[in-house]
């Protein structure tokens, strides 16, 4: 337990975008911001700093040369969901420093957006909305009967924030959900059945992937599991597209009677000339689960972790190496 301090000093790589946040940051902390360029830059102005706050870059941002040239250092964190693509998690936990994120306040809005995407795909009200824009005078009957949610069998992968987000929405339309997860325990399942992969894939008319990114993780979906759908199954994924074998997952959907609804692929921007471009039974969203304004809460939640940690109290996000290893980078 970090003890209470009588006044922080907290670097921002970035503008806190959240003026009543701000304001509520500087009760417990002296707040600064500047536009960090690099890790170089980083690393000659946040030695006198107890805090090192960095935003989403394509970069390293705190590396293991910034956290050493920080003698003061107690805290580290991101503006977003993760740590991994931003901070050296390894040599922040060898120092002992806190590792916090924002995470909590993704989990709502992706859990809305991840039911939104399963009632299109299974409504269909996408690709009638696409059939009357580009043409079709009045396409009524242009894709038969749809489906709907209610008491439909669902499997989760991932039970993290969001997977647990999700599984709670979801059962109020179903009580037919079920998860799929390496690192939790059956009395930790919030009341929901603990399934195998293939069994996900096998018996369940709706497969959410929502799970982390690691490379344990790269390409768990193959070709093996989507020859497991059932027919008209449908299949989400708000993770990661690197967690699927994208090529084994479009020849399954060109040659079976099953539904993809997709937020991300692998690679981004998907290929102009991918085949999942004019499939039937496909619905493709640019990679927007992060879009909802409610994701700009993470301010909010940022002054709530710094006031935790100012008290002496361990803020909620604080991370264990073995959390961290799990998460996706961002």
């Amino acid at each position: 337990m970090t003890p209470a301090l009588t006044r922080l000093r907290i670097l921002f790589a970035c503008t806190v975008e959240d003026d009543v946040a701000r304001r509520r940051m500087q009760e417990v902390a002296d707040i600064d911001e500047i536009a960090v360029i690099d890790a170089n830059e980083l690393q000659h102005v946040a030695a006198p700093y107890d805090g090192l706050i960095v935003p989403y870059t394509a970069h390293p941002l705190l590396t293991r040369e910034v956290i050493a040239a920080c003698p003061r250092l107690l805290l580290a964190g991101t503006t977003y969901g993760g740590v991994g693509q931003n901070v050296d998690a390894a040599a922040a936990f060898e120092r002992g420093l806190t590792l916090i994120h924002t995470a909590p306040v993704r989990a709502p809005p992706m859990a809305e957006y991840t039911l939104a995407l399963i009632l299109g795909a299974l409504t269909r009200i996408p690709h009638y909305h696409h059939a009357l824009c580009t043409g079709e005078v009045w396409p009524r009957m242009l894709l038969g009967r749809t489906r709907v949610l209610h008491a439909r069998r669902v499997a989760i992968i991932g039970f993290g924030m969001i997977g647990q987000a999700i599984a709670q929405l979801l059962k109020h339309f179903t009580p037919h959900v079920s998860v799929v997860s390496r690192h939790t325990q059956p009395h930790d399942a919030q009341g929901f059945e603990l399934v195998s992969l293939e069994d996900a894939f096998a018996h369940h008319e709706v497969v959410v992937l929502a799970g982390g990114y690691t490379p344990a993780t790269h390409q768990m979906m193959r070709a093996e599991h989507f020859a497991l759908m059932l027919d008209d199954a449908l299949f989400v994924n708000i993770a990661r597209g690197a967690m699927v074998d994208q090529a084994a997952m479009i020849d399954a959907a060109q040659r079976r009677p099953i539904h993809l609804a997709l937020d991300v692929f692998d690679p981004e921007p998907l290929e102009a000339d991918s085949p999942l471009r004019s499939m039937e039974r496909v619905t493709l969203v640019p990679h927007r689960a992060n879009a909802p304004i409610e994701f700009e809460q993470r301010w909010a939640f940022l002054a709530d972790e710094l006031t935790r940690f100012a008290r002496g109290d361990r803020p909620l996000t604080a991370l264990s190496p073995q959390r961290a290893a799990v998460m996706s980078a961002s």
